[in-house]
């Protein structure tokens, strides 16, 4: 959905922008959707037909349009900045989707080693134990719960712990320093959408200084975003916003940020920054799909030696008996 939805902003952005009015552009977009999305479109059409902003409909479909697509859209209308928000939101959710497609395509070959390994690990055991199923059922469930548990426990730490808080940035800390390019791929992610967002609202015609308080939340990672946060309270004060950058930021995130202000083209120089920095998230996640079959490659020999070693020592018992 998040392919087609990207596809949707961009076809909305383009009719738009040709001058095409809103519910012609909606009706038109619609009819090129298909399943779940074309039904929730349907029902922004019919919405937003009978007068209300296009943020408003926005909001009665939570789970198709995310909070930071409906407050670009609410600050682009009244701006009348929506045909460019929306574009730079398909680039946004683009963006978003081939990063996670990246990830998943990453850890496609280990999870598969990891069920092939399960299978055919226990196999000698099996063929010495009389091809009983139960012991083979067994060791192969062990094997799996290697992958399995661990993954449990991320999916519920990341699903159930709040997004906000103390034990959130703790949590964000360490997935940071997540070996094997992870971290660092994690790090300039974040980065990037906070860039990314900070970008869409300027477009959007928001207030700088608010920009800087609302693309906090963008950035992904309570870490890193409270690394940003000061940049909102430069901003009450009357500083510059790149007075309130941390000290722990790139050297060279904040001279650029920097120049940005100097010359008045922040707008642009975070689109910049978004850039460079999702070019690196990129290169990054790149390298941890490169090396983490490596790693499984030397888990998954392991658990071999771990078995030859067992069936071997079967083999030798039965021999003296």
């Amino acid at each position: 959905m998040a392919k087609d939805l990207a596809v949707a902003y961009y076809n909305l952005s383009t009719m738009l922008d040709a001058g095409v009015p809103v519910v012609r552009s909606l009706n038109t977009v619609t009819s090129g959707l298909k399943g779940p999305l074309r039904r929730t479109f349907e029902q922004l059409t019919e919405t937003v037909s009978k007068g209300n902003p296009i943020s408003e409909a926005m909001a009665l479909s939570p789970k198709v349009f995310v909070p930071l697509d409906i407050m670009i859209v609410q600050a682009a209308e009244t701006s009348g900045n929506l045909a460019e928000s929306l574009g730079l939101l398909s680039k946004w959710h683009e963006f978003s989707r081939r990063i996670k497609k990246k990830i998943l395509s990453g850890l496609a070959l280990p999870i598969l080693l990891i069920h092939l390994t399960a299978i055919i690990a226990p196999v000698p055991s099996l063929a010495l134990g009389g091809w009983q199923i139960g012991p083979f059922i067994t060791s192969a469930l062990i094997i799996l719960s290697l992958f399995y548990i661990p993954a449990a426990i991320i999916f519920i730490i990341m699903r159930f712990t709040p997004q906000a808080g103390s034990l959130r940035r703790g949590l964000d800390r360490v997935s940071l320093r997540i070996p094997l390019f992870l971290g660092r791929a994690l790090y300039k992610l974040a980065l990037s959408r906070y860039c990314w967002v900070f970008h869409m609202l300027c477009k959007a015609g928001v207030n700088i200084n608010d920009c800087a308080e609302m693309a906090v939340a963008g950035s992904g990672n309570a870490a890193v975003a409270e690394l940003f946060r000061p940049v909102g309270a430069a901003a009450r004060a009357g500083n510059p916003l790149s007075e309130g950058l941390s000290s722990k930021l790139p050297r060279e995130f904040i001279e650029l940020w920097q120049i940005g202000e100097e010359t008045g083209n922040l707008d642009d120089v975070t689109k910049r920054l978004a850039d460079n920095n999702a070019e690196a998230a990129e290169f990054w996640f790149r390298e941890f799909a490169r090396w983490l079959p490596r790693l499984v490659y030397g888990l998954v020999c392991l658990v071999m030696i771990y078995y030859i070693f067992v069936n071997l020592g079967k083999i030798l018992s039965a021999m003296s008996l």
